[in-house]
Parts: structure tokens; sequence; C-alpha cells
């Protein structure tokens, strides 16, 4: 996957992007799962590729990651509506792909782009998918956020649940840290 991973997240730091990868930033002595677990939790979203190469691989991080991904977004949840959406599949298979019609990434088709032929360089098609995507995510956190008063019962639910009005609204969060 270094034709596709190594050159995104070079292109995606041009962009002012601040990328994570499941293989950068772990602390040596740590346990693999305790650091992909708080390297996860640390980040605004959650873009997963999903190729061959992951579909072969045998020891299913990329699996570990989506359920983290997910409770994230869930808990980010309030009553009446979602504040954030984390998880953004990118495809890099056919559509019909029968490994991912059988897998745990059928779960997520509905809301993954899918890169063909016809959309060119893969890694270009991956940054401007993630790019207008964290533009949306922020535009959406902004509409939410001045949808309520400062004084408000909801403001005040959210002002609860610290770093939470800051990860909504803002395009780059600096990520809170992990206890």
């Amino acid at each position: 996957m270094e034709w596709l991973i190594d050159p995104l997240y070079e292109s995606l730091r041009q962009e002012a992007i601040i990328p994570w990868l499941d293989r950068h930033d772990y602390s040596y002595g740590r346990p693999s799962l305790n650091a992909l677990r708080d390297g996860v939790l640390k980040c605004r979203h959650t873009v997963f590729l999903v190729t061959n190469a992951m579909l072969d691989q045998p020891r299913g991080w990329g699996i570990v990651e989506l359920v983290w991904a997910y409770l994230l977004e869930e808990n980010l949840r309030e009553a009446g509506g979602d504040l954030q959406t984390i998880v953004l599949p990118l495809f890099f298979l056919r559509q019909d792909e029968e490994r991912v019609l059988r897998s745990v990434w059928q779960s997520i088709r509905d809301r993954a782009a899918f890169h063909g032929p016809q959309d060119g360089d893969p890694v270009e098609w991956a940054v401007h998918q993630i790019s207008s995507f964290l533009q949306r995510e922020a535009e959406r956190g902004l509409e939410l956020a001045a949808g309520f008063e400062p004084d408000s019962r909801e403001y005040a639910r959210l002002k609860e649940r610290p770093g939470l009005i800051e990860r909504i609204t803002n395009l780059h969060p600096t990520p809170a840290p992990i206890p």
C-alpha cells in the first residue's frame, strides 16, 4: 500500500491537514492495541482506505479501528440528531467486490466514496475526498453551534463535555490528550 499511504500522508500534510497513521507515533513499550485505541480516540475523523491489501490483512486491525471510530461517533451524538460524522470510508475496489459484500466493510458502503479509473490519480482523488469531507463537517459544526444561544440548555449540555464544541466547530482542532 506504499503506492497510496505514504504519498497520501505527505499530500495531506502539504494541505495543512494533520494526519495520523496507525503505524506512526507509537510509544515504545506500549501494547499495540492500546496505542491504536489512543490514536483513534485523539483523531477528529477516521479515514479508512479499503483496498485489496486491507482486505488481505489477517490481523484485523482495520476492523478494530472501525469499531472504535463508531463508538466515538456514537458518543458525540446528541438527542435529536448527530453532531459529527467521524468515519470516511474510501474504497479502492469495485463497488461489487465480492469480498467487501461478505465483510464488515459492507456496513459502511453507503457512506463510502469509490475510486474508479475515471477518477484519475488515486492520491489526488483521496486528498480531494478528505478535504471536502473535513470542510463539510466543519460547516455542519459551525451551523450547529450557531443554532445554540450561549445561555441555552443545549449549549450548557455541550459545554459539560470538555472540548466537544471545539471539536465540532474547528476544521483542525488540537486533539485533547488521552488520560
